[in-house]
């Protein structure tokens, strides 16, 4: 099962406060005096690209940078607080508790300053006051992860998702005859005429819940992608649990269909006479013997290239 919300506790480091100590004069020098304290350490969150949820923050809610030192005499200044990088996914979004989008984390290697350590006292080094140590920043947010992915796979149970997704990447994930095989989101990526994307089979799509929310959690990993892949395997009903699935969706969250690309796959089609069905506006595969697997992996591309172009043009 996947990890993809927590509510986590950040605190940088505090400063470390200045030294106030005596001072003797000479003629030509200052001697004595208390020195700065070093400043305290930051909490930064970094992108890892060697975790796939937030299943480490289960064991750990917590993260406190370290402090700065305290000022020496002879105007010595502590050393600084060492900063504190929280790894985190690609993908992971930082969200206040009140709701609010702090940052999307959707970038190899991206760093965030989450908490900043607090500034160094001043010690009384050629003074006769120091001024006081600032506390570092503290938050408590919840982190949300969201699957990147370009493809996703969604259908109601049976359907023949998880088939349909180990033959366009060459995987070998569970798959049976009985409903809800599919536990959790998988995703892997895929090359097609030198174009690499990512495609994500999900869990089946239950209906009529009582609590989309929960029983339906995983459609929030459709956020990202930029082609969903709606899948039915019924000749006779195909047309109503095409409808019936956008409106599950559309129902969780609005935003998860708008403006994206929707392919309408009728799969299975090897164990019907397709004479007698209107296929239009749908197209017909088959992970059995082949059928519209090619012509799909070419309208895939096509339509990632067209959404590559229009982003591109949006960007100037």
């Amino acid at each position: 099962m996947i990890i993809d919300e927590v509510k986590v506790y950040f605190k940088a480091g505090n400063g470390g406060e200045g030294s106030f100590s005596s001072m003797k004069y000479s003629a030509r020098r200052v001697i004595g005096g208390g020195g700065d304290g070093g400043r305290g350490g930051d909490v930064i969150l970094k992108v890892s690209p060697h975790l796939s949820d937030l299943i480490k923050f289960n064991e750990r809610r917590k993260f406190v940078a370290e402090n700065g030192e305290k000022g020496k005499e002879f105007n010595k200044k502590g050393k600084h607080g060492q900063s504190l990088f929280v790894p985190v996914p690609k993908g992971t979004q930082i969200v206040d508790l009140e709701g609010n989008l702090i940052i999307d984390l959707n970038e190899d290697n991206q760093e965030y300053l989450i908490c900043k350590g607090g500034s160094e006292g001043k010690g009384n080094f050629k003074k006769m006051y120091s001024l006081p140590a600032q506390p570092g920043e503290e938050k408590e947010v919840i982190l949300y992860y969201c699957i990147p992915n370009d493809v996703a796979i969604a259908g109601f149970a049976n359907t023949g998702k998880t088939s349909l997704f180990n033959k366009l990447t060459g995987k070998s994930y569970a798959v049976a005859d009985y409903p809800f095989t599919t536990k959790s989101c998988v995703w892997a990526p895929i090359e097609i005429e030198f174009r690499k994307f990512t495609i994500m089979d999900t869990p089946p799509v239950k209906k009529n819940t009582k609590n989309i929310y929960l029983e339906n959690s995983f459609l929030k990993h459709l956020f990202r992608s930029k082609i969903i892949l709606l899948v039915s395997d019924n000749p006779g009903e195909f047309k109503s649990e095409f409808s019936a699935l956008k409106k599950e969706i559309s129902s969780f969250d609005k935003l998860l269909t708008s403006g994206k690309k929707i392919f309408y796959l009728l799969n299975k089609v090897d164990k019907i006479d397709k004479n007698i069905i209107d296929l239009k506006g749908v197209m017909p595969v088959s992970t059995i013997d082949d059928e519209g697997i090619e012509v799909l992996k070419k309208k895939i591309i096509k339509a990632l290239k067209e959404i590559d172009r229009k982003a591109q043009e949006q960007s100037l």
